[in-house]
């Protein structure tokens, strides 16, 4: 008997919402599933994403739309766009051999000494943070601290001024909106023009790095050189800067206030960090697996293939779930139960596998490791300010993050 057909509306707002039931359906009845008059296949298995994910050559990361969405299709934003510079093939929309180049040089930026040097400043940022409202024993906390802790950390590793901060927020978000939410025309518009003002602004900071050096990545990345490598141009410095910024500011923040309501709903494995803090790193690890902020990326068959048994055409669109794989039964036993304790034999793909494993997973790791250092050290007895109000994720096909947390606690 053939299993039963899986139905995933791709655009419906509970899909978006909460995808987790119809991924396990997936993973159940079609781990590699071509879902029917949407133009798309679903990888839901974590073995048949990590042959994916392994096999570029196959399944090719270049795919511009991935970038700007289909706001590069609309020809008032492509007036805007030119404007700008041309977005460029340098990381998340790239293969080897042309990868490589961009991963060498970028790499130089994100030494194991640079980032374990940040732990003094990530923890006395996400003090400072708290101290704005540890007296109330309450706070909003994405507006209070989810947001703008990896803003404050951006702003300073790419020479954004202070004064500018609040920038980076508008900027982060106007890029994932064009990657995964669907939007008017007018919509798209707006997004393009915040693309071209991050472009004219990161010039001026790429111009004052190279005359006045910092010791920030933005410097790291204008004075990359390694072996006989040519080094970033202009276009592709602003699109490393670009990528950067959201990979290190939206991802974080979704990961610090999705992270917080894990910790809120199992009060009992929070007690458990707060009394060994030698927990911590594990528990970011599980924060990672369970929570996935970024739920999928796009691949692009460069040849006719197979993957999980099925036949897959050249030029075919598949979404590789990550957020999927990340509770695979098979790797991960009882798969939906936060865990600080988890055995992660089996390695989450939170940070995707292969050439393209995110660059910047050593910074983000140190990053969310120092807040919830101190969030805990100083916060207690955390729970939602209001408990009939359920926090809602947002309506997101690739980002996952909540748009509300408010929590009320008691000062350590």
């Amino acid at each position: 008997m053939s299993a039963p057909p899986v139905t995933i509306d791709l655009s419906s707002e509970s899909h978006l919402r909460e995808p987790h039931e119809s991924y396990k359906l997936g993973r159940q009845h079609h781990p590699v599933y071509r879902v029917p008059d949407q133009n798309v296949i679903m990888v839901f298995g974590y073995d048949s994403l990590l042959e994916a994910l392994m096999k570029p050559k196959v399944f090719s990361s270049k795919n511009t739309e991935s970038v700007l969405g289909a706001s590069i299709h609309n020809p008032d934003c492509q007036k805007i766009y030119q404007e700008g510079w041309p977005q460029v093939d340098t990381l998340l929309t790239n293969d080897p051999p042309s990868h490589t180049r961009f991963k060498k040089l970028v790499n130089q930026a994100f030494t194991k000494e640079r980032v374990e040097g940040l732990q003094g400043h990530f923890e006395a940022m996400a003090d400072r943070l708290i101290d704005g409202f540890i007296a109330k024993g309450q706070c909003r906390f994405i507006d209070e601290f989810a947001n703008p802790l990896p803003s404050l950390v951006m702003a300073q590793q790419l020479g954004i001024h202070e004064a500018d901060i609040a920038k980076v927020k508008i900027w982060s978000d106007a890029f994932v909106d064009l990657i995964g939410t669907d939007m008017s025309s007018d919509e798209q518009v707006q997004r393009a023009r915040l693309v071209v003002e991050f472009q004219h602004y990161m010039k001026g900071c790429l111009d004052k790095r190279r005359t006045h050096p910092s010791p920030d990545l933005l410097t790291d990345l204008v004075n990359a050189r390694v072996d006989e490598e040519i080094p970033l141009n202009e276009a592709e410095l602003l699109n490393v800067a670009q990528a950067i910024l959201v990979a290190a500011n939206t991802t974080t923040s979704h990961m610090l206030s999705g992270g917080l309501l894990q910790l809120i709903d199992n009060p009992e494995q929070c007690a458990k960090v707060q009394n060994n803090p030698a927990l911590i790193p594990n528990m970011v690890e599980e924060l990672l697996r369970i929570q996935t902020p970024t739920q999928g990326m796009w691949r692009t068959a460069a040849e006719d293939t197979e993957l999980g048994g099925l036949a897959i055409k050249k030029g075919e669109m598949l979404l590789l779930l990550f957020t999927s794989a990340n509770r695979d039964e098979k790797y991960f036993p009882n798969p939906d139960e936060f865990d600080v304790e988890r055995d992660f034999s089996a390695a989450h793909v939170a940070f995707s596998r292969g050439v393209h494993t995110c660059i910047g997973m050593m910074l983000a790791r140190q990053e969310l490791e120092c807040a919830f250092r101190q969030i805990l050290k100083r916060m207690d007895n955390i729970t939602l300010a209001d408990p009939s109000q359920r926090p809602r994720y947002e309506p997101s096909l690739i980002f996952r993050g909540l748009e509300t947390l408010d929590v009320a606690f008691t000062a350590r």
